[in-house]
Protein backbone atom coordinates (compact mmCIF):
# COMPACT_ATOMS: atom_id res chain seq x y z
CA UNK A 1 0.00 0.00 0.00
CA UNK A 2 1.58 3.18 -1.06
CA UNK A 3 2.00 5.82 1.86
CA UNK A 4 3.16 9.07 1.47
CA UNK A 5 6.64 10.50 2.14
CA UNK A 6 4.61 13.15 4.58
CA UNK A 7 4.52 9.57 6.44
CA UNK A 8 7.92 8.41 6.25
CA UNK A 9 9.40 9.69 9.17
CA UNK A 10 6.37 8.47 11.27
CA UNK A 11 6.71 4.80 9.77
CA UNK A 12 10.53 4.57 10.29
CA UNK A 13 10.20 6.23 13.89
CA UNK A 14 7.62 3.69 14.91
CA UNK A 15 9.28 1.05 13.72
CA UNK A 16 12.81 1.59 15.39
CA UNK A 17 11.44 0.65 19.21
CA UNK A 18 13.33 -2.86 20.15
CA UNK A 19 16.12 -4.98 19.99
CA UNK A 20 18.74 -5.07 17.01
CA UNK A 21 22.02 -6.71 15.77
CA UNK A 22 24.83 -4.57 14.68
CA UNK A 23 27.81 -4.71 12.70
CA UNK A 24 30.11 -1.58 11.75
CA UNK A 25 32.87 -1.76 9.25
CA UNK A 26 35.61 0.96 10.00
CA UNK A 27 37.98 1.64 7.26
CA UNK A 28 41.30 0.93 8.43
CA UNK A 29 41.01 0.68 12.24
CA UNK A 30 38.07 -2.48 12.08
CA UNK A 31 35.11 -3.81 12.75
CA UNK A 32 32.56 -2.98 15.50
CA UNK A 33 29.93 -6.35 16.38
CA UNK A 34 26.97 -5.97 19.00
CA UNK A 35 23.81 -5.01 19.70
CA UNK A 36 21.66 -1.64 19.64
CA UNK A 37 18.22 -0.69 21.57
CA UNK A 38 15.50 1.37 21.16
CA UNK A 39 13.38 2.42 24.14
CA UNK A 40 11.04 4.12 25.54
CA UNK A 41 11.85 5.40 29.03
CA UNK A 42 9.38 7.24 32.16
CA UNK A 43 11.80 10.08 32.13
CA UNK A 44 11.04 10.44 28.62
CA UNK A 45 10.07 12.82 26.45
CA UNK A 46 7.21 12.09 24.13
CA UNK A 47 8.29 11.10 20.85
CA UNK A 48 11.58 10.04 21.91
CA UNK A 49 13.45 7.35 21.91
CA UNK A 50 16.73 6.29 23.70
CA UNK A 51 19.64 4.38 21.59
CA UNK A 52 22.20 2.38 22.98
CA UNK A 53 24.31 0.34 21.19
CA UNK A 54 27.01 -1.58 22.96
CA UNK A 55 29.41 -4.67 21.60
CA UNK A 56 33.10 -5.27 20.17
CA UNK A 57 35.56 -2.80 18.58
CA UNK A 58 37.30 -5.15 16.84
CA UNK A 59 40.63 -3.39 15.34
CA UNK A 60 43.06 -4.84 12.58
CA UNK A 61 45.85 -5.01 15.36
CA UNK A 62 44.31 -7.52 16.82
CA UNK A 63 43.33 -6.18 20.08
CA UNK A 64 39.51 -6.15 20.86
CA UNK A 65 37.78 -3.26 23.01
CA UNK A 66 34.18 -3.43 24.88
CA UNK A 67 32.53 0.14 23.74
CA UNK A 68 28.95 1.61 23.11
CA UNK A 69 27.45 5.09 22.51
CA UNK A 70 23.95 6.54 23.02
CA UNK A 71 21.42 9.00 21.44
CA UNK A 72 18.18 10.29 21.61
CA UNK A 73 16.48 9.58 18.37
CA UNK A 74 13.29 13.00 18.63
CA UNK A 75 10.41 12.52 16.19
CA UNK A 76 9.80 16.17 14.64
CA UNK A 77 7.58 16.11 12.23
CA UNK A 78 8.73 14.83 9.13
CA UNK A 79 12.20 14.50 10.48
CA UNK A 80 14.15 12.25 12.74
CA UNK A 81 16.78 14.52 15.09
CA UNK A 82 19.54 12.64 16.61
CA UNK A 83 20.95 14.51 20.01
CA UNK A 84 24.13 13.57 21.86
CA UNK A 85 24.14 12.01 25.08
CA UNK A 86 27.36 11.85 26.11
CA UNK A 87 28.37 14.48 28.69
CA UNK A 88 30.27 17.23 26.71
CA UNK A 89 27.57 17.57 23.64
CA UNK A 90 24.35 16.24 25.86
CA UNK A 91 20.99 17.42 24.47
CA UNK A 92 22.61 18.94 21.17
CA UNK A 93 21.90 17.76 17.41
CA UNK A 94 23.90 15.44 16.17
CA UNK A 95 21.85 15.41 12.83
CA UNK A 96 18.47 16.06 12.00
CA UNK A 97 17.11 13.50 8.68
CA UNK A 98 14.48 14.43 7.51
CA UNK A 99 12.98 11.70 5.20
CA UNK A 100 10.00 13.99 3.73
CA UNK A 101 12.18 15.04 0.85
CA UNK A 102 13.25 11.56 0.19
CA UNK A 103 10.63 11.53 -3.53
CA UNK A 104 9.13 14.95 -3.86
CA UNK A 105 6.39 13.84 -1.68
CA UNK A 106 5.70 10.68 -4.24
CA UNK A 107 3.73 7.80 -2.85
CA UNK A 108 5.92 5.16 -1.54
CA UNK A 109 5.55 1.61 -0.83
CA UNK A 110 7.24 -0.90 1.68
CA UNK A 111 9.70 -2.13 -0.71
CA UNK A 112 10.96 1.20 -1.32
CA UNK A 113 14.51 1.78 0.38
CA UNK A 114 14.05 5.44 1.84
CA UNK A 115 16.85 7.79 2.82
CA UNK A 116 17.71 11.16 4.60
CA UNK A 117 20.98 12.61 5.19
CA UNK A 118 22.31 15.60 7.11
CA UNK A 119 26.09 16.69 8.33
CA UNK A 120 27.64 17.54 11.76
CA UNK A 121 30.54 20.17 12.18
CA UNK A 122 33.12 18.92 14.50
CA UNK A 123 35.74 21.43 14.90
CA UNK A 124 37.67 21.46 11.42
CA UNK A 125 36.05 18.05 10.33
CA UNK A 126 32.44 17.25 8.67
CA UNK A 127 30.40 14.00 9.78
CA UNK A 128 28.37 13.37 6.50
CA UNK A 129 25.56 11.01 8.35
CA UNK A 130 23.08 8.96 5.35
CA UNK A 131 20.21 6.57 6.84
CA UNK A 132 18.69 4.50 4.72
CA UNK A 133 15.59 2.55 5.71
CA UNK A 134 15.30 -0.63 3.60
CA UNK A 135 11.91 -1.98 5.96
CA UNK A 136 10.98 -2.70 9.31
CA UNK A 137 13.58 -5.17 9.77
CA UNK A 138 16.61 -3.88 8.18
CA UNK A 139 18.72 -0.54 8.13
CA UNK A 140 21.79 1.11 7.16
CA UNK A 141 23.90 4.15 8.45
CA UNK A 142 27.10 5.39 6.38
CA UNK A 143 28.95 8.07 8.13
CA UNK A 144 31.64 10.07 5.96
CA UNK A 145 34.40 11.56 8.06
CA UNK A 146 36.46 14.20 6.43
CA UNK A 147 38.69 17.25 6.96
CA UNK A 148 41.79 18.13 8.95
CA UNK A 149 42.40 15.47 11.20
CA UNK A 150 39.71 12.61 10.27
CA UNK A 151 39.40 10.92 7.13
CA UNK A 152 37.29 7.43 7.41
CA UNK A 153 33.80 5.64 6.46
CA UNK A 154 31.50 4.09 9.07
CA UNK A 155 29.32 1.63 7.80
CA UNK A 156 26.55 0.40 9.69
CA UNK A 157 24.04 -2.38 8.93
CA UNK A 158 21.16 -3.00 11.70
CA UNK A 159 18.94 -6.19 11.73
CA UNK A 160 15.97 -7.09 13.70
CA UNK A 161 17.36 -9.05 16.43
Amino acid sequence: MPISTDDAAIRIFNSLAGSWTLTRTMGKTGTFTGTARFDTGADQQENTLRYREEGILHRVDGQSFEGYREYDFVLRGQAIELLFRDPVGFGNRYVLLNFANTSANAPITQEDVLSAQDDHPCGNDMYHHRMFWHHTDHFETKIKVVGPNKDYELHTLYHRA
